[in-house]
């Protein structure tokens, strides 16, 4: 399950999971249209279209989001209806849709949970940014910013913890070689270099992205100690600027050539470049509290 897996980083991590065999995935996100067209780009690119049928009704709508802050896919403001309630999962073949707002989990926790039962794999790849100074930001922008990328993640991180959970409890006692070990489940946290590197005009982003290494610590601790039967790895990729369409609108020639020099290897990363990473960290299964930096060398700086 991969949330805010409709553009960016999210959509990037899906597709390789499908190039290297997942079974199946499950795209989290707000807009019904946009998880459709994602899913036709997967399903076309992967093993045939199950989506042809599904047109876009605009290149903006299925145009893979930018990040001006390190790594975060910006805040859309979706200009379609949804069409689907929150919490409504679409089975189709590989790649499954299950629409809903990750701020909003607390409302349909029940429907997550459900949707989780089948999940290996989490990825709390969902996150916006609000750009401003502290004194000019809205409460509720304030508000937003860290529902969808700290508590979006805690709650999608608790869903998997139950369903698995549940799913331990059903099988006892099917399993007749008690040293037969099954593999984990996984989840891997999307944070931000300014988690731990100061900027401007980010603070309540930075703050969330600060949480998501905070909540990737306690549970590898919490899982170990009080789930019995159930291993679940947790784990954080913290990535600098990443390279997406939307990096020419936000910043001027000038202003990328700057931030680009900034870094030590002279370029910003790519979508496909955190995909590895997230790879790496669900394929190894020592990997337990693992946080990978992925900034170009610019958190040494």
């Amino acid at each position: 399950m991969i949330t805010g897996g409709s553009s960016g980083i999210g959509f990037a991590i899906a597709e390789r999971f499908l190039q290297e065999g997942a079974k199946r995935i499950i795209l989290v996100g707000r807009s019904h249209e946009r998880l459709v067209n994602a899913a036709s780009k997967l399903e076309a690119s992967t093993s045939g279209n199950a989506f042809a049928a599904v047109e876009s009704r605009g290149d903006s709508i299925i145009r893979e989001v930018a990040t001006k802050a390190p790594e975060t896919d910006q805040l859309s403001q979706n200009k379609d209806t949804e069409a689907k309630s929150q919490g409504t999962l679409i089975d189709s073949g590989r790649v499954s849709l299950l629409v809903g707002d990750v701020s909003q989990a607390g409302t349909w926790l029940r429907d997550l949970e459900k949707a989780m039962q089948p999940v290996d794999i989490l990825v709390n790849a969902a996150g916006i940014s609000i750009s401003n100074i502290l004194a000019k930001l809205e409460p509720d922008d304030i508000s937003r910013v860290l529902r969808t990328n700290l508590e979006g993640a805690m709650l999608t991180s608790r869903a998997l913890v139950r369903a698995s959970i549940r799913g331990r409890m059903k099988n006892r006692g099917t399993s007749s070689t008690s040293e037969i070990r099954d593999p984990s489940k996984c989840i891997i946290n999307i944070s931000s270099l300014l988690a731990v590197k100061g900027g401007t005009g980010a603070v309540p982003y930075a703050a969330s992205k600060a949480g998501i290494l905070g909540l990737t610590r306690s549970l590898a601790v919490e899982a170990a100690h009080s789930l019995r039967g159930v291993v679940i790895r947790s784990n954080a990729i913290v990535p600098g600027y990443i390279e997406t369409p939307m990096i020419a609108v936000d910043f001027s020639e000038g202003e990328t050539s700057r931030l680009k020099d900034s870094v030590p290897l002279r370029r910003f990363g790519t979508p496909q470049e955190i995909a590895d990473a997230a790879v790496f960290l669900a394929q190894n299964e020592y990997a337990n509290n693992c946080v990978l930096n992925l900034d170009g060398g610019l958190s040494a700086v």
